[in-house]
């Protein structure tokens, strides 16, 4: 496992040294590597504490304030712990205000902010199966009009 001294982390996000520092006194997100343990020691940064600080560096860019932030970092931590893998497949969604995680899982929503699963209604599956409902009614009312045009034509052979 690559590990990113707090310098190296500052210089790869974007953000000031001292801003991991307070960070990480603050316990917003501490290094998973090697905690500092006094003065003069380093802390070390795994790759997914480098995706932690980017998205916190990311959402304070569109004015987010760190309560709101703080809650839909569980998200990337949990799926991270639960896999062992980096969270590269989650994505956040905003309107400014509401912050919501959308899963590997397209169709699974996490409104961040409450904790919960919304759901996603994708109107392009919705028009495609509309689509196909419709061609087949489309067959049916067909078949039936030439069932029907066949049994005027056999009346009218008959009656002839």
């Amino acid at each position: 496992m690559d590990a990113y001294d707090s310098k190296t982390a500052s210089r790869i996000v974007g953000v000031s040294l001292r801003q991991i520092q307070y960070w990480d006194e603050q316990g917003f997100i501490r290094p998973s590597v090697k905690l500092a343990e006094g003065r003069g020691t380093k802390r070390l940064y795994s790759f997914q504490d480098l995706i932690c600080l980017k998205v916190v560096r990311d959402l304070i860019h569109h004015g987010f304030n760190l309560q709101k932030i703080r809650r839909c970092l569980r998200p990337l931590k949990e799926y991270s712990a639960r896999t062992g893998r980096p969270s590269e497949s989650l994505k956040y969604l905003t309107d400014g205000e509401e912050l919501f995680v959308i899963t590997s899982d397209r169709e699974k929503i996490l409104d961040v902010m409450n904790r919960q699963f919304v759901f996603s209604l994708g109107i392009g599956n919705l028009v495609r199966e509309l689509n196909g409902e419709v061609e087949r009614a489309a067959d049916g009312l067909v078949r039936k009009r030439s069932r029907a045009v066949r049994g005027i034509d056999e009346k009218r052979s008959g009656s002839v």
